[in-house]
């Protein structure tokens, strides 16, 4: 793959050929970097299935040895291998690959079929089911759930798990998707962790307006920035900026007399957590300490999100206006933001966790969710409703809200 790589530019059969060319007739790859972006960059410029189909018909030409077919079994076995999700939800590709080995079998060639395995291939579409939720029929609905009771450390690991638990089910495909369309339309399981993460904001603004003194908001509001510290400790980047946008929405921060009763100290902790994930410099200080952590991380998906779109916005796909050679430059930065994602996927966090405070937190979200949804400008009407108590009195609240 070393003459591949040092051009801006290749053809799709130039960089299968040095792929194949990676393996020796043992299996040892030489450039696995190489060969696994262009395993997992391939459907930016050609379908899987057309990828199959050009590695089987290239074992068939008659001028493919028995050492070049070996080599593109191994190439095929190392596909199936690092991408197992691309062929277990992919039911074309697994046939096609299937087809090719029982061919090798049928013109006597067992030992490379035997290096081609669907069968260890794990179930993904699990992963992938988006759980349907019915609406309640309630026109009241009480938020009971206010975690009051719970430490900060532990509520933190636990939002942890839970944003964990979403990412971890986005596949190459659902960024892909992204990319192209520049939303979530019809990729249910990226719209998903976006709602997750919207909900944990709206969710922290809903425990702090369903106080009825300035001093209990502020109680909540403190409790919340520990949370926030805590989730900067864990290296959860994510969860961090949703506690630090449902405390900084406007709904929050116009209760001034509320915020007089949070201390002087948590005020200047939250303020550098507002600098740390602040848009400015484009996330600058975010980028800095991220590229500082090891171990456990969880980015700000969002920030590498606008990465992705930016890349493909800037760099064209193909450098020819035949549409023939790939944009190798584009491929790469494309490559390093989605294997980085990649990797953190297998980078679980430390913690342990109680099933029943997760699906404790996962109910309380979702109503607070629906609050919002149901409920155009309700948070809104419920922070003016505070704001009138600190300045006019309680007669001055607001009746055509549900109640809380």
């Amino acid at each position: 793959m070393e003459s591949v790589s040092l051009e801006q530019s290749a053809t799709v059969d130039e960089l299968l050929e040095a792929c194949i060319q990676a393996f020796d007739e043992s299996g040892t790859l030489k450039d696995a970097s190489h060969v696994r972006m262009f395993l997992m960059m391939h459907p930016w410029y050609i379908p899987s299935t057309d990828l199959a189909e050009k590695l089987v018909l290239k074992s068939q030409e008659k001028s493919c040895t028995a050492e070049c077919r070996t080599k593109i079994c191994h190439l095929v076995k190392y596909w199936i291998s690092e991408f197992q999700a691309e062929f277990n939800l992919n039911p074309e590709l697994a046939d096609q690959i299937q087809h090719f080995k029982d061919f090798l079998t049928t013109e006597g060639n067992e030992r490379q079929s035997q290096l081609i395995d669907l069968d260890s291939v794990p179930s993904y579409k699990w992963k992938r089911q988006v759980t349907q939720r019915v609406p309640s029929v309630s026109k009241k609905r009480k938020m009971s759930l206010l975690f009051d009771h719970l430490d900060s450390c532990e509520l933190a690991e636990h939002l942890t798990i839970l944003e964990y638990k979403s990412f971890c089910k986005i596949l190459f495909q659902d960024y892909h998707s992204f990319v192209m369309h520049g939303c979530t339309v019809d990729n249910p399981i990226l719209e998903r962790f976006i709602t997750l993460f919207n909900s944990v904001s709206q969710w922290i603004q809903l425990m702090v307006l369903s106080k009825p003194t300035a001093p209990q908001r502020a109680v909540v509001v403190s409790h919340f920035i520990r949370v926030a510290q805590k989730l900067l400790q864990l290296q959860n980047f994510n969860t961090l900026m949703a506690v630090v946008g449902g405390l900084s929405n406007s709904s929050i921060s116009r209760l001034k007399d509320t915020q007089a009763h949070v201390s002087s100290e948590t005020n200047k902790v939250f303020n550098n957590l507002i600098e740390l994930v602040t848009s400015c410099g484009n996330y600058s200080q975010y980028r800095k300490r991220f590229s500082e952590c090891s171990g456990f991380r969880f980015p700000i998906l969002g920030v590498h999100l606008k990465d992705l779109i930016a890349v493909h916005v800037a760099l064209p796909d193909w450098v020819d206006k035949e549409k023939t050679r790939v944009n190798l430059t584009k491929t790469q930065q494309l490559y390093t933001i989605l294997q980085e994602l990649t990797l953190i996927q297998n980078t679980p966090p430390n913690t342990d966790a109680n099933m029943d405070l997760l699906n404790l937190l996962t109910v309380s979200k979702r109503q607070s969710s629906k609050e919002a949804m149901l409920h155009r400008g309700y948070l809104l009407d419920l922070s003016l409703d505070k704001l009138c108590e600190s300045q006019l009195g309680p007669e001055c609240v607001y009746s055509g809200r549900p109640e809380i």
